[in-house]
């Protein structure tokens, strides 16, 4: 699915005369932009044809236009608001139906936003509404811009383009009383304005009665400002001022032996006043009392009636499980977005020319063969974190317990917020506890050393480091650099390093042997101190007999000709191996990985592993792949020095972290 742009968010009420119109002049508008677009649609409970002609025009424009429906009224900013919770594009653009906002004024708004603006709102050049409009409209913006000062200056225009942070963090106010102007202000961001032409109204009436805007004004007065309780009480410090006053202007003229006060029509005029008073005061604190119980009921803003589902107002995380392939495309999605936003993106530095977006669809294709477990945090209807966890079955028989592999994790917000820590450590704690549900008793986790601060995540529900894990390679033109100094003395198929040693690919009937040098290599804490021995400490006889099976694997795939097996010889005896495969293709090109190698105990020191490396540098240079890469610990400093000698860099580096759910005592070292 090609990614999405542009996102532009409609309101629709009862404008059946309109529609035809708005969507042919917004896809001319937007096909000249040039950008991959999608029409959101929400009818707002309309009662007269809108609906259905909406579903003409999805029915014809499937591509672009997608469709939602109310089951009742819930109000313009509220539909505005479901249709940014369905948005997919990078950039958001919400306006009015009544093409008074007028689509070919959109692209002033995007040159405004590539000047590196977070939200651009069209400030209308000429106002075309009628003159009772215009003035009730201009004396609203004046009377909530003199209560609400204090916090924000409130504008009139909905429409308005915003990248998606801004938008995301939208979504999560879900207050029921809605004026999204102010609450756009109220975000922050860097925020400006751009003319716009003003249009007339294409056809129809307004849907703004002076009873509604009568009703925005109060209920925007209350959501941005306590002015109004302020006003209630310095009207009642008046109030008492005056009263004060009166009754000592009454105390001094009958000390002063003058006629009593007549006081039927002044006290009449009083006890109204007062009285008055007193129930506007008490109508703006039944205001505000009345928006706690709204808000305390927790129903949601609104009710799809098409989709059939709602959409909970509440900003409290929302975690969900699904397998990878179950999720709707919009979930997905989000779930790339959250890849590619990643402080530390997985093989970044291996493919260093490829876009955020590219690599982080690519990571994903890798991941979902295994089909994993997505767990989702959310907050209100935006993604906030995100972990990627599958069952590992190789890992299962060599540790004899059920493991699991978080593939990816990550959150929203920059590399040191607080937020990050909160929103990944609600989705680990679904992933222990689906694991205690499930009986996974291991999980191991990678945690780039970029990112290390979401570490305390992790740790916060039982993750503890075990390992360091680097990734060492280099594309192709490091290995024709490192090889242009190199003299290989090539015999057919193999490479001759010195008179006794030699490499060259593997040969059929020489694969216990090698399986056997895996064996023994893998199964010697002494000389491995990776994950598996470290905790859970594993039996020597298990690790041999699954690390042989391991090569036996890797072997196959070199004689089926899907890897390649290279095999070292010494003085006429293999003594170890190196075998590769290949990794997906990106950007055209294809990279190989070192999955195994093992070199025997009687042939170490003596440049086996190292002429193994070079033969393997000189087989990927001779297929015109991309590059060579190979994951090892940290504490095999032989094999690091051996690669970045050779001119290889490290190209990550990461720390291995594992729960374990098995009683402490339980340890099966030998």
């Amino acid at each position: 699915m090609r990614p999405v742009e542009l996102s532009v968010v409609i309101a629709v009420y009862n404008e059946e005369e309109v529609l035809e119109e708005l969507h042919k002049r917004l896809r001319a508008a937007l096909e000249l932009i040039g950008k991959s677009y999608e029409i959101i649609l929400v009818d707002d409970g309309s009662r007269d044809r809108s609906f259905e002609m909406l579903q003409s025009l999805r029915s014809r424009d499937p591509e672009h236009v997608r469709v939602f429906s109310f089951t009742r009224n819930f109000g313009h900013h509220i539909a505005l608001t479901a249709g940014l919770d369905q948005a997919r594009g990078e950039i958001m653009i919400m306006m009015d139906a009544d093409l008074q906002d007028q689509p070919e004024e959109i692209s002033k708004l995007l040159n405004k936003l590539d000047e590196g603006y977070d939200v651009v709102w069209g400030e209308r050049v000429t106002r075309q509404f009628a003159w009772y409009k215009n003035l009730s409209s201009q004396l609203f913006l004046w009377v909530m811009n003199s209560v609400a000062r204090a916090e924000v200056h409130l504008d009139s225009s909905i429409f308005r383009a915003m990248r998606r942070p801004v938008a995301d963090d939208l979504r999560g106010l879900r207050e029921k009383a809605r004026y999204l102007p102010g609450l756009v202000r109220w975000l922050g961001y860097r925020q400006t304005s751009v003319p716009v032409n003003h249009g007339k109204r294409f056809a129809g009436q307004t849907k703004y009665s002076l009873w509604k805007l009568l009703k925005l004004a109060l209920s925007t007065a209350t959501s941005f400002s306590a002015a109004p309780l302020q006003f209630a009480t310095l009207s009642g410090m008046a109030a008492a001022g005056i009263a004060v006053m009166f009754v000592l202007y009454i105390v001094v003229r009958k000390l002063m032996g003058g006629y009593t006060v007549p006081g039927y029509a002044s006290l009449m005029i009083a006890i109204f006043g007062f009285g008055a008073l007193q129930l506007i005061v008490i109508g703006l604190m039944g205001e505000y009392v009345s928006r706690i119980y709204r808000e305390a009921q927790g129903r949601p803003l609104y009710v799809l009636r098409e989709e059939g589902k709602s959409i909970n107002s509440k900003v409290t995380s929302q975690p969900s499980i699904q397998r990878l392939s179950e999720l709707a495309p919009e979930q997905r999605d989000e779930i790339v977005r959250l890849i590619g936003a990643s402080n530390a993106l997985p093989m970044a530095r291996v493919f260093s020319g490829i876009s955020p977006t590219n690599l982080a669809g690519y990571n994903l294709s890798g991941w979902e063969k295994s089909d994993p477990f997505a767990f989702m945090s959310r907050s209100g209807n935006r993604l906030t974190a995100v972990c990627l966890l599958t069952e590992l079955e190789f890992d299962t028989r060599l540790l004899g317990m059920p493991a699991a592999r978080i593939l990816f994790s990550n959150a929203t917000g920059g590399p040191t917020e607080p937020e990050r820590v909160i929103a990944l450590k609600d989705a680990l704690q679904q992933v222990t506890r689906f694991a205690r549900a499930r009986g996974i008793r291991l999980i191991d986790a990678k945690l780039a050393n970029q990112d290390l601060f979401i570490a305390r995540a992790f740790e916060e529900v039982g993750f503890h480091t075990v390992d360091m894990l680097v990734t060492l390679g280099a594309g192709k033109e490091k290995i024709d650099r490192t090889l242009s100094g190199t003299t290989l003395e090539w015999s057919g198929d193999a490479i001759r390093f010195s008179p006794s040693l030699l490499v060259r690919p593997m040969r059929a009937g020489e694969e216990l042997p090698l399986a056997e040098i895996s064996a023994e290599s893998f199964a010697d804490h002494a000389m491995i101190q990776d994950r598996f021995f470290l905790e859970p400490c594993i039996e020597q006889e298990r690790a041999r007999a699954l690390f042989r099976e391991w090569f036996m694997n890797l072997a196959s795939k070199h004689l089926d000709g899907k890897g390649i097996m290279l095999a070292a010889e010494l003085n006429g005896r293999v003594v170890g191996y190196l075998g590769m495969e290949p990794m997906p293709p990106i950007g055209g090109t294809v990279w190989w990985k070192d999955s195994l190698n093992a070199v025997a105990a009687d042939a170490r020191g003596m440049g086996v592993y190292r002429a193994l490396v070079v033969a393997s540098l000189s087989t990927v240079q001779k297929l015109g792949a991309g590059g060579l890469i190979t994951k090892t610990q940290s504490s095999t400093y032989r094999v690091i020095n051996t690669w970045l000698h050779l001119g290889c860099d490290i190209l990550e580096s990461s720390a291995t972290l594992h729960w374990v759910d098995v009683p402490a005592t339980n340890d099966s070292r030998t």
